[in-house]
């Protein structure tokens, strides 16, 4: 089938010998080769030892070289060697050892190889024009001696700025001169980045040599014909992802140049670099340091040094390079959050519109929550009032060098600009008609964004670009002098490419800037006075959200986990992988249901694997071990290597058969499900907990805002059940799997508002000017856990009627001492963290009216209440207005004469209870109440 896939035709005659086919069993003496592959002059291009899949391909290795010299003997020619067994090909080519392979060449492709024998890089001159320093030279010439050295993959670290796209086109270049390649693939992740390397470079410096483009899944109608082709690995991966209709052989291209090498990109489209035979030549600016073993070992490299490396230091030393002075101007609610007593009268309105619930107004929003769930306009306006205060100004300081704002997502950045629009109108005065000026918002939400990146880089006009994901790597804007980072940022391979927007030398800027001392990577100048300088001298950063603080922490900054690589429902699959192993495990303990319920999980996980697309490109490369759990043998007694299996070649192959009306949230719900049930199971009380909150919560906030849609209604008995802690604690795994069915469904109903981001608007400001850069626990759990402290203790209060202080309410007596105190213990040891409770209750009297609040008072009591007063004179209608008071009480938790008087007050608006209702009997009335409170 790969023969055949490489558009081979197959002679199944044994011992016959056809020009331009597959031969099988071809006789050599006294020996027959399994496969020779003949070209059209009837002359062999390659002989294939083909072994059965249980015997390791190298185990033909002998017997196919003794084919390989018996061509050569009778045709002069020595053929290309392949040894397989079916699951692992080798290619042994006259060039390179032995290296793996996908499957096999075409006919093209064969002759291409067998001629390349003869080349030679006989002319390594470097174009200057394209390449004039020493440094890139040095890469160029380590790269080739590399690959003469019989290596066929390569990797060189540039720092951002030092010219890795013109190295790659004046190597391509090298390579084309000398005729040692006829195609070139040239791959970056992002469609502008591809652009952007082709009409900037390639086709300024090589403007002969036919190029194309494919990106967002669109090929150029002379793709084929193209000597170099520029695309992002998106597009080629879904072009060679099924090999029954890809266009393009394992040997298409005879270079493969990757732009910014890391690990996330091998993890995601591993399968590119598996399926093509090239050389390859990887190039990033992450310092050696912080390359991850798994890239080196892609680029066979084992002593975790790159072959060339030219770091941003060095490059400032040697005068190629700017360097940056990073200023710490994160605003104080993003560091230490929202006090309402810091607030005016208005705010502190709008702070109870946002933030209070259920009458209980928080002491303090946490700076966390204004990083990803709040867009607060005051933080953005005190930040662009430090940048136009602030930022380097060129053009002899009349206007805002320019500028790049990373923001958080695309309506964080439309909340910018429009700030900036009401902040600065006279700036944006050209937007009135229309037309994009001074403050723009580049992103993959706004059409034309290449365009527009090109504007930036080129006009005057446009100062500040609002970037979100678009900016932040391999765009080359020399004259940008001014970043901020205004998101957070874990991936220190991120943060430094983010650094590297502003790295390159600028000539001719006329900039108001410090001296180049005040930016050196030492930081011994702190002489901060600006003069006219005619050259870029550095670049600021203006650190809003503790960036540097965080990689001074951490300084390897967040770590990726290879699972990230899984797509949301490839997870789902895994998990209920993982469950149906924690399910074997424990045997003869699982009751019937338990028993079928495993039995039918495993039949649907075998049916997924049976389904897997067999032409696949990741399919094919995992074939073994498809077939292999393809069959229920494998199943009946899963172990820990077989997760490991499963999750490395079986779960990146799974495709979602998912319906329209299944969305993310659900698929979501699902993965923590399994997850749940399995932590379970295997005891891993840490995992269990966490996605027992999140499935708590879900049901929580359908149970108390959703109720009222006929889907939720219909199933609020499963709703209020996983809310408790027999749930989580005992229910079966068949039980558990059933609510799971029943909540997936209504997770939509979910408010997607409730996702998005909070807009507030309360005064900040910028207190720092500094440098930015300098017990083993129960396995069971209670939903308790999960519940806020109010919440906690109106449970408690349902569940202890007889506590004292609660006993005490509900008779209308005085609290004592002893039961405050007492139920005070309580509630702090609810609390999650020391302040919790002072947060929700600032004194005792709190306390005690949160559980007026949440108390009936018993009828008896109001009724000797009442009794006591009417001895004392009160008729039946002041007792009437007494009851009602009873109720207020209740529902308020407290009571004062002024009740009787406020506006605010629904007693003062019911108009039948009133300070004239109770005449001269006012204060006998509240003084009982008072004795009684």
């Amino acid at each position: 089938p790969r023969l055949i896939r490489a558009g081979w035709t197959i002679n199944n005659k044994k011992h016959q010998i056809t020009p331009n086919q597959a031969c099988i069993e071809t006789p050599l003496d006294e020996y027959f080769a399994d496969y020779v592959l003949f070209g059209d002059n009837g002359k062999p291009l390659a002989v294939i030892e083909a072994k059965k899949t249980s015997v390791s391909e190298e185990s033909g290795l002998k017997q196919a070289s003794i084919y390989a010299d018996k061509l050569e003997e009778q045709y002069g020619i020595r053929p290309i060697i392949y040894i397989t067994n079916g699951t692992t090909t080798k290619i042994i080519d006259g060039m390179y050892p032995a290296r793996p392979i996908f499957g096999f060449h075409k006919k093209d492709e064969l002759e291409r190889l067998i001629q390349k024998r003869n080349f030679k890089i006989n002319d390594r001159t470097v174009d200057n024009k394209i390449c004039g320093r020493e440094y890139q030279e040095e890469a160029i010439n380590k790269i080739l001696e590399r690959f003469e050295g019989k290596h066929s993959r390569s990797l060189i670290v540039l720092a951002t700025g030092c010219g890795k796209t013109r190295v790659s086109c004046a190597l391509s270049d090298i390579f084309i001169r000398n005729n040692f390649v006829k195609r070139i693939l040239f791959l970056a992740d992002r469609v502008n980045l591809v652009k952007q390397a082709k009409e900037d470079t390639f086709e300024k410096f090589l403007p002969n040599i036919p190029m194309a483009v494919i990106a967002e899944g669109d090929k150029e109608s002379d793709d084929n014909k193209a000597r170099i082709v520029f695309s992002t690995y998106q597009s080629m991966y879904s072009i060679i992802k099924d090999t029954s209709k890809t266009p393009y052989g394992i040997g298409h291209f005879d270079l493969i140049i990757v732009d910014e090498a890391h690990r996330s990109l091998f993890n995601k489209y591993a399968d590119i670099f598996n399926y093509f035979d090239a050389l390859m030549v990887g190039l990033t600016a992450t310092p050696r340091s912080d390359i991850n073993k798994s890239t080196y070992a892609v680029f066979d490299i084992n002593n975790d040094t790159p072959n060339y490396e030219y770091e941003l230091i060095k490059g400032v030393e040697d005068g190629f390079l700017t360097y940056y002075r990073a200023l710490d101007r994160t605003p104080d609610i993003l560091k230490d959050g929202l006090y309402y007593d810091d607030l005016d009268e208005d705010e502190k309105e709008q702070y109870e519109d946002c933030f209070g619930e259920n009458g209980e107004i928080p002491e303090k929003i946490e700076g966390e929550k204004f990083y990803e769930a709040i867009t607060n306009l005051g933080t953005i306006r005190i930040v662009l009032e430090s940048l136009m205060d602030e930022g380097l100004r060129v053009n002899n300081g009349d206007v805002l060098g320019k500028t790049i704002i990373f923001a958080r997502d695309h309506n964080h950045a439309v909340k910018i600009l429009e700030v900036f629009r009401e902040q600065y109108p006279d700036l944006m005065s050209e937007s009135a008609k229309g037309k994009e000026n001074f403050c723009v918002i580049i992103d993959n939400k706004i059409k034309h964004n290449d365009q527009l990146q090109r504007e930036f880089k080129e006009k005057e006009d446009i100062r500040i670009a609002i970037s979100v994901d678009m900016l932040d790597t391999g765009v080359d804007i020399p004259s940008v002098v001014n970043l901020v980072f205004f998101k957070r940022v874990q991936s220190k391979i991120k943060f430094l490419q983010m650094i590297g927007r502003g790295t390159r030398i600028c000539e001719n800027l006329n900039v108001l800037s410090p001296s180049r001392e005040y930016f050196a990577p030492e930081r011994n100048c702190n002489d901060d006075k600006r003069t006219i300088q005619k050259d870029k001298q550095g670049f600021l950063i203006f650190d809003v959200c503790n960036v540097f603080r965080y990689f001074g922490i951490n300084p390897d900054g967040k770590v990726d986990k290879s699972s990230a690589v899984l797509s949301l429902y490839q997870n789902v699959f895994l998990e209920k992988c993982k469950l149906y192993k924690a399910l074997l495990s424990k045997g003869k303990s699982l009751s019937k249901e338990e028993e079928k319920f495993t039995d039918n999980l495993r039949d649907s996980l075998i049916k997924e694997v049976k389904d897997l697309n067999r032409n696949y490109i990741g399919v094919q490369k995992n074939l073994k071990m498809v077939e292999k759990y393809s069959t229920p043998a494998e199943w009946l007694s899963l172990k820990q290597a077989d997760i490991k299996n499963i999750k490395e070649s079986i779960a990146p192959n799974i495709e979602p058969s998912i319906s329209k009306n299944d969305d993310e949230n659900a698929r979501y719900f699902d993965r923590v499900a399994y997850s749940m049930m399995e932590a379970r199971l295997g005891d891993n009380t840490e995992v269990f907990k966490k996605n027992s909150e999140h499935i708590y919560n879900v049901a929580n906030y359908l149970s108390k805002y959703k109720k009222d849609i006929k889907a939720v209604k219909d199933n609020l008995s499963t709703i209020e059940k996983v809310q408790t802690d027999d749930f989580f604690n005992r229910a079966s795994v068949v039980e558990a799997d059933e609510a799971r069915k029943v909540i997936r469904e209504l997770v939509r109903y979910v408010d997607k508002k409730t996702l998005e981001p909070l807009i507030t608007d309360f005064r900040d400001s910028i207190s720092s000017t500094g440098d930015a850069d300098k017990a083993k626990k129960s396995k069971e759990i209670s939903v308790d856990d999960f519940k806020s402290l109010s919440e906690k203790l109106v449970s408690y209060i349902s569940e202890h009627p007889t506590h004292s202080l609660i006993e005490e309410v509900a008779s209308f007596k005085k609290p004592s001492e002893g039961s405050i105190e007492a139920f005070k213990e309580v509630a702090i040891g609810f609390s999650k963290t020391d302040d919790e409770y002072r947060k929700l209750f600032q004194k005792d009297e709190d306390l005690v009216a949160f559980v007026r609040q949440n108390v009936k008072i018993k009828d008896k009591a109001k009724g000797e209440f009442c009794a006591s007063l009417k001895e004392k004179g009160f008729n039946d209608k002041q007792l009437e207005g007494v009851k009602k008071i009873l109720v207020y009480i209740e529902q308020n938790g407290r009571f004062t004469s002024s009740d009787l008087i406020s506006s605010n007050s629904s007693l003062a608006r019911d108009g039948s209870v009133s300070i004239n209702l109770f005449a001269n009997n006012i204060d006998i009335l509240i003084d009982a109440i008072d004795e009684r409170m």
